[in-house]
């Protein structure tokens, strides 16, 4: 479903124009379902997209697992086309054609072009054959004659040419452009004279069609060459009327107003070219060079010389462009034409242009078509109207189909590829019902708590008094250690909320740490009530310890013990509640039952060695912070601890070598820092002194660490 809603969705695009996205689209079709016409659906979009390359590519790999795929086929030879690979593009269109028996008429034109570009007689009478095939299948017409003869032309063949567009006149005296184009060509055969002859030509196509741009266009430039200024105005004018985007008519707009001195219009003229050539200078051979020329001139003439040489450092480099084209031969057509066919022809087609000016537009295929893009496409507002309905109903059918792809996902514990199809559903319709807390809870249990904050947010705006919602944005701001705004979140839950399994603790938690000492003990005594389970009992009690109500803390870790009395931790911060509360003698009483329990317990073994440093039972605290070090040498407060009773007994030589330990491994406890300052002092090591100072200095000031020794909690595993 998904696959094949893409690719419809993918065509959509190219009817509106916009390429770069119908790429996008057909190559996320291709994730779901990786068949020949879904690649050849992307050649397509990437030949109108003007990405020729990409276009073969994707075409090959059609004909790898269907070497008949007469689309595939069709695709790569106007590809090839495009790239002037005449010779390869005619073997995979004849391939085309004789597979389809009769093709349609832009891969038979396609072919003959190829045969005529080849400049080989055997192949040149192959076009002829074909172009007569086409007249016998599509009937005879003015109009087939007019695209016969500008194959031709392009071919290099101007009489026969010529007799085409004469035939396409026979046949019907008003077929668009015959006329035009029959002058054209005369132009090029009397050696870009502009004869009686070929003026008539584009005057009788004007009078049949006034608004044909290419015709007002050339004999704008026909009547600037005759200097006749006012009647060029009139046609270059006439042409901007059909095409205001056309960045030549106003160039020989400008190079007429300059010619009459008529500076202030000729600028604006110029200025206008510029800015509608944009970046594809290359165009006509890269004559809006012209405009920075006169532009140049104007604005050094009138005092304005730092920017006039902007323009003219723009007009050096475009006339060098020029020149490197016209030296490696690449502008062919344009020398044997004497240069002047690229001033004649403005523009290759119109689809072309709109193809190059979308290619640059956002290919985001998650967003809908931007007007910019449609307003090229040459769709009626009908069908305008239409393809938005079809927009809706194509964005809806995705939406459901990626969220329900995503809820298999997650019934089946994938949480990660379930969010990522969420998230896509949420793209294309983000009014699917549910949608924005199932992307929540993918969230949250894949630990991407910022994204299950943005989904459950949204739920909660859409049903403010689910609970159940609002729980989960909690827990999810909990996750994120977001304490202040889980409290909040929690706050409307009340009573049930503080005595939910796994709410009530995380709003306790949220509270302390958000500095709300008498609002988080009110809420985690209501937990308390309801939650006995010894390993509830081991979270309170770490709580209360946070909390700062010692007391409490070690009522309840000795009430977990009456639940298990194996449990591993609870005596060991029942002696952390201890320690905090000054009874030294309950605390190692403490430390010594887990360490019965778990003799490796190195943290029980480390703080049982602090409570005996407070006790003064040194020689005690040393044979234990020894064993710590011997298990584990990277435990940073026993190297400390051990460091600064050598010290205070004077064996500095070995006191740095333990505080030096305990520092590395710990950069960031200010207070280490500061005893290794002292063991150096001792040392007269007073640059190092010097320096350990500074650091303690300014860790101090940044974490703002009490003067007192820290000792930190263990997290339960």
């Amino acid at each position: 479903m998904i696959a094949l809603t893409l690719r419809e969705l993918g065509q959509l695009r190219l009817i509106e124009g916009a390429f770069p996205q119908a790429s996008e689209i057909y190559l996320r079709a291709l994730d779901f379902e990786d068949v020949p016409d879904a690649r050849v659906d992307l050649a397509i979009a990437e030949l109108d997209g003007n990405r020729p390359t990409e276009a073969i590519a994707e075409a090959e790999k059609a004909l790898e697992k269907d070497p008949n795929n007469v689309r595939a086929l069709k695709v790569e030879g106007l590809a090839l086309v495009k790239k002037q690979e005449f010779a390869r593009a005619a073997e995979m269109l004849s391939r085309a054609v004789d597979l389809e028996g009769t093709a349609d008429l832009e891969t038979e034109y396609s072919l003959g072009m190829c045969y005529l570009q080849s400049r080989d007689a055997a192949q040149k009478q192959k076009a002829d054959a074909v172009f007569a095939r086409m007249v016998q299948t599509e009937g005879d017409s003015g109009s087939l004659h007019v695209l016969f003869g500008r194959a031709y032309r392009d071919g290099g063949e101007m009489p026969k040419a010529a007799g085409e567009f004469r035939r396409a006149i026979a046949l019907d005296p008003r077929t668009p452009h015959a006329h035009y184009f029959l002058g054209l060509v005369q132009l090029a055969i009397n050696e870009w004279k502009a004869t009686p002859e070929v003026r008539a030509e584009f005057t009788k196509e004007l009078e049949i069609y006034p608004k044909d741009y290419l015709a007002n266009y050339l004999m704008g430039f026909l009547t600037a060459e005759d200097r006749d200024y006012a009647v060029s105005d009139k046609y270059l004018n006439a042409a901007i009327s059909v095409n205001p985007d056309g960045p030549e008519p106003w160039l020989y707009l400008g190079l007429n107003a300059y010619a009459r001195e008529d500076m202030k219009t000729a600028e604006e003229d110029f200025r206008k070219a510029v800015v509608l050539t944009g970046s594809d200078e290359a165009r006509s051979n890269y004559q809006i060079r012209r405009a920075y020329v006169d532009l140049g001139r104007i604005l050094l003439n009138s005092g304005r010389a730092e920017e006039s040489e902007v323009f003219l450092a723009k007009a050096r480099d475009l006339q060098k462009k020029t020149m490197e084209l016209t030296q490696q031969g690449v502008a062919s057509s344009m020398a044997e034409a004497g240069g002047t066919m690229a001033a004649l022809m403005p523009v290759q087609s119109q689809k072309d242009l709109e193809s190059s000016a979308s290619a640059t537009e956002n290919a985001d295929p998650f967003a809908p078509v931007d007007t910019s893009i449609t307003a090229h496409s040459r769709l009626t507002k009908e069908q305008r109207a239409a393809a938005e309905s079809q927009e809706k109903t194509f964005r809806a059918v995705l939406g459901l189909a990626f969220n329900d792809l995503a809820t298999s996902e997650a019934v089946g514990g994938e949480y990660l590829a379930a969010l990522g199809h969420y998230q896509e559903a949420e793209r294309w319709d983000g009014q699917v019902p549910g949608l924005a807390k199932n992307l929540g809870l993918s969230a949250f249990r894949a630990k991407n708590y910022p994204e299950a904050i943005r989904g459950f947010s949204k739920a909660l705006e859409e049903k403010p008094g689910d609970s159940p919602v609002r729980a989960l944005l909690g827990m999810a701001y909990f996750g994120a250690e977001k304490f202040g705004e889980a409290a909040k979140t929690f706050a409307p839950l009340d009573v049930r909320g503080m005595q939910d399994s796994s709410v009530g603790y995380a709003w306790a938690t949220s509270l302390a740490r958000s500095n709300e000492p008498k609002r988080a003990a009110e809420v985690l005594g209501e937990f308390e009530k309801t939650n006995h389970s010894a390993d509830a009992l081991l979270q309170i009690g770490q709580l209360w310890i946070e909390i700062g109500d010692y007391a409490r803390a070690v009522e309840t870790l000795h009430s977990a013990l009456q639940e298990d009395a194996a449990l591993r931790k609870a005596h060991y911060f029942a002696g952390q509640a201890d320690v905090r509360w000054g009874h030294w003698a309950d605390a190692a009483t403490e430390f010594k039952s887990e360490l019965a329990m778990t003799p490796d317990d190195l943290d029980a073994r480390y703080n049982l060695g602090f409570v005996y440093l407070q006790q003064s039972r040194v020689d005690d605290a040393v044979g234990l912070f020894q064993q710590v070090i011997a298990a584990r040498p990277e435990y940073a407060n026993a190297q400390y601890q051990i460091g600064k009773i050598l010290l205070d007994r004077g064996q500095v030589e070995e006191a740095v070598t333990h505080l030096e330990a305990a520092t590395r491994l710990s950069p960031q406890t200010d207070y280490m820092h500061y005893q290794l300052q002292a063991a150096y002092r001792k040392e007269s090591r007073d640059a190092d002194a010097d320096r350990e100072l500074e650091i303690y200095k300014e860790l101090k000031a940044k974490q703002r660490i009490h003067d007192r020794e820290a000792i930190p909690l263990v997290q339960s595993p």
